[in-house]
């Protein structure tokens, strides 16, 4: 809970923090209005305050940025997501390996397959360190939709309105490309995800 409620004041004070922000002229990039970025994110997830090892995720994200000005940009995104399999290696000859996924229960359900997506709505908050260097806050809403399967089978099915918040790094080069890494977290009610991503965007008017 500390860290949900230090991601959600870091992320209003960055956007209050970037809508005051005064840099020198000559140390900003010229504004591009639009922006496009996906990112690869990978963590854990709780499901009803069950964590246990083996409940690791891993989700996709793709997203487009208005930008107001220098410090304040708007986003809508698309989260793709599902649970991370434990792979188990054993060497069953010289230089031949056989690799085994583990369908073990997750959560503590008779459930092994985990997936979800939601549509995010968000305010992004940038605080610029230098003329490439940037920390950046996100703070929305996301509409969640999110399965487990077994064998195929439905087990649970959800759907809902919840949090989304993002604190992290870009660098951004002159050519309009750019690079981030990031702390995600995505309340989605009886499920919360948290993870570490990094992304590739590119920005032009």
């Amino acid at each position: 809970m500390k860290v949900i409620n230090m991601l959600v004041a870091l992320s209003i004070g960055m956007v209050s923090l970037s809508s005051n922000a005064m840099g020198n002229q000559s140390e900003k990039q010229p504004l591009t209005r639009h922006s496009v970025g996906i990112s690869l994110a990978a963590g854990g997830a709780e499901y009803k305050g069950s964590s246990a090892d083996g409940d690791g995720v891993s989700h996709l994200y793709a997203y487009y940025n208005y930008q107001f000005n220098d410090s304040i940009a708007w986003e809508v995104g698309a989260i793709g997501g599902a649970d991370l399999d434990d792979w188990k290696c054993n060497e069953i000859e010289d230089n031949r390996w056989e690799c085994l996924s583990d369908s073990k229960p997750i959560f503590n359900l008779d459930a092994n397959e985990l997936y979800y997506s939601s549509l995010v709505f968000a305010a992004k908050g940038k605080l610029q360190l230098s003329r490439r260097n940037s920390l950046y806050g996100k703070i929305g809403g996301q509409f969640y939709d999110y399965e487990f399967e077994r064998n195929n089978t439905n087990l649970v099915s959800e759907d809902g309105v919840g949090l989304f918040l993002e604190a992290g790094w870009q660098l951004k080069w002159d050519s309009g490309w750019g690079i981030n890494a990031s702390f995600q977290y995505m309340d989605m009610g009886d499920l919360e995800v948290s993870s570490f991503g990094t992304g590739l965007s590119y920005s032009f008017n």
